[in-house]
Order: C-alpha cells, then structure tokens, then sequence
C-alpha cells in the first residue's frame, strides 16, 4: 500500500510540475514540486524508503523536464533523501519549524550538489542569484510544511475514522 502512495506522489507531483512549466514556466525556477515526495518520505518513513522515492523522481525527472544529464536528478536527489531521511529517523522534526527548515534546506543542497556535479561533468553554469535562493527555500519550505501538515490532518482523521480493536 505504501507503494502506491510513492507512486501517486510522484505521479501527482511530476504532473503538477508539468503542467505548472506550461502555464506558468517563470515559476518552475522557484518552485520544485517534485522535492516533495521526498522530503514527505524523508520525514514520514524510513530512510530507504526516502531514497528509493528520491531516486524514482529524479529519474523521472531527468526523463520529463531535463534530459541534458541522465541521472543527475536521480543521484542528487538519493544523496537528498539518504541525509534528510537519516536526520528524520534521528531528530523530530515533525514541526512546523522542522518541517520548514528541512524543506528549505533540501531546497538549498539540491542547488549546491547539482552546480557540483554540473561542474564535474564540465558544463558551464551561470550564476544563481542570491534572492532566487531565498525565494527557493522559503517557497520549498512553506510548501512542505503546507503539504505536511495536509496530510498529518487526513491522517489523523482516517485513523480516526477506523474502529482500534483492543487485545483482551
């Protein structure tokens, strides 16, 4: 079952991203939708399972939004999900202050991880302004916290909603 969450927040954030890019692509540079179904799993699941839906989105992606260089996405996005996944399972951070500082410095390392391997592979990179960081990480985390706390409240009212059976 939890499979099938990964895939339809993948699915929904891939296409809302997609559709986001045609309707308004000035947007895309400052809003990434596809950072939040890792950064959900990051602080909902398991470490793995975090880095096995980093890996997923950033292959898709690589596919759907940026094909220059396959799999840079994808990797940057499983280093993303190993540390911030490693961090949930050590640290609380299900807060909103945690919730937003996770978000936004994901935000932030992705920037910095794919200018490092961007420059690695040898491809000249222009520069990033410093407000567009801001706007990035304080994009990413009110949509995390927003996002989180969505389905904190649907999730508290399924369990609600279910009858608990008692052991005698």
């Amino acid at each position: 079952m939890i499979v099938l969450w990964a895939l339809l927040g993948i699915g929904l954030a891939l296409g809302t991203s997609l559709g986001l890019g045609s309707i308004a692509p000035w947007l895309t540079s400052y809003v990434d939708l596809t950072m939040l179904p890792l950064v959900v799993y990051a602080l909902r699941t398991s470490q793995r399972s975090s880095m096995i839906v980093g890996c997923a989105t950033g292959l898709l992606q690589d596919y759907w939004i940026e094909p220059r260089l396959f799999g840079i996405d994808a990797l940057v996005k499983t280093i993303l999900g190993w540390a911030l996944g490693g961090l949930g399972a050590r640290f609380d951070l299900n807060t909103f202050w945690g919730r937003f500082a996770a978000g936004a410095s994901v935000h932030l390392l992705d920037e910095g991880l794919q200018a490092a391997l961007r420059r690695l592979f040898g491809e000249t990179l222009a520069p990033v302004a410093v407000s567009t960081l801001a706007v990035r990480a304080l994009a990413g985390g009110l949509l995390t916290a927003a996002v989180l706390v969505i389905l904190s409240r649907t999730g508290s009212a399924r369990s609600a909603a279910r009858p608990k059976h008692r052991k005698a």
